[in-house]
């Protein structure tokens, strides 16, 4: 279900086509972030993820965006159960990005002047230096630093991305038995809760007894 924003406290996120209400922890008085969206960029195999920002100056003075900052406060690396025991072929990507999430201080220059009634939109792309083929849930937040008033701070949302080093093949003499996939999928789950992201959605419906097998009532 879409649900509109209110102007000041929250803003609209969009992810893989659903619309939530994303809370703002801090604020200037007069920017407003109205949207973020989350998208995957297909063309690189979820190497990273775009950042669509739109923020409004609902003021009577021009306002500078100076930084943006992209802060992680935990991840969860997503164990791909199918491949227990296969033998991978690997290759690194090459691409370029905006922020690596993994750096010490994700962040990049503003070069936005938001004059007052003005809406600006703006991308961020977002990836990483080092890591393998699985995907990484990261749970983070945005800080946008303004010259004039306080920063702008969201709550805390997810981001997935895999890679660089991608998978290009590979080779499995023998699949994992079901108590091996189910645990592994338990595993994923446990993990992923504790940065508050829902795995359970992603294991199919006729799957799902394999993992509550090892691990009754996981899906309650």
């Amino acid at each position: 279900m879409s649900q509109a924003a209110k102007a000041g406290n929250n803003c609209t996120i969009i992810q893989a086509g659903r619309d939530a209400i994303l809370a703002i922890a801090k604020s200037p008085p007069l920017i407003r972030l109205v949207r973020l969206e989350i998208i995957d960029d297909e063309k690189h195999g979820g190497l990273r993820q775009r950042l669509n920002i739109i923020l409004k100056n609902n003021g009577d003075v021009t306002a500078f965006l100076l930084k943006g900052s992209l802060i992680s406060t935990g991840n969860e690396t997503i164990r791909l159960c199918s491949q227990i025991g296969m033998q991978f072929s690997l290759s690194q990507a090459d691409w370029t990005y905006d922020v690596n999430i993994d750096a010490d201080a994700p962040s990049f220059v503003g070069r936005h002047s938001i004059a007052p009634n003005e809406v600006v939109n703006f991308n961020v792309m977002v990836g990483r230096k080092s890591g393998g083929h699985e995907s990484t849930v990261y749970r983070c937040f945005l800080r946008f630093d303004f010259d004039e008033g306080n920063e702008l701070q969201t709550d805390s949302f997810h981001l997935v991305i895999s890679g660089p080093v991608v998978w290009r093949g590979g080779f499995q003499a023998r699949g994992p038995s079901p108590e091996q996939w189910g645990s592994c999928q338990a595993d994923n789950i446990r993990r992923l809760d504790s940065i508050g992201y829902d795995y359970r959605t992603q294991i199919q419906t006729d799957s799902r007894q394999y993992v509550e097998a090892v691990a009754p009532g996981i899906f309650e």
